[in-house]
């Protein structure tokens, strides 16, 4: 199977657009020389298809918030702007959007949330 060629404009675009930082907690370190650290988070899975990688299926995480999206610990709720956690308890769950996402796809997060989310 041919491999996909990762597009980093692409991936800079989505980060931009959510504010150059964690769409969820703001987050939005650079290292010593001044880049940004935020990552660029595929809102629908990332898999070997070309429209995947694209600025309009990317939001800023910072690596914590990534890694609990991918893991589907988190979803985000288009509507209402706000993080949802599987645990109930969790400070992120319900907490408001410190980014915006309004570049993204819509239908993007609602299929996260079928596919990835381990919660309600």
């Amino acid at each position: 199977m041919a491999s996909t060629l990762r597009d980093k404009r692409q991936s800079e675009k989505g980060v931009a657009l959510s504010g150059s930082a964690c769409v969820v907690c703001g987050w939005a370190k650079t290292d010593t020389r001044g880049n940004l650290l935020v990552e660029g988070a595929h809102v629908r899975k990332f898999r070997n298809v070309s429209d995947y990688d694209k600025f309009d299926n990317i939001i800023g995480l910072c690596p914590n918030h990534h890694t609990e999206y991918d893991c589907g610990n988190i979803c985000i709720d288009f509507d209402k702007k706000v993080c949802c956690h599987v645990n109930l308890r969790d400070e992120l769950h319900g907490k408001k959007l410190t980014g915006k996402i309004k570049h993204v796809q819509r239908g993007y997060f609602e299929y996260h949330r079928v596919h990835v989310f381990k919660g309600r």
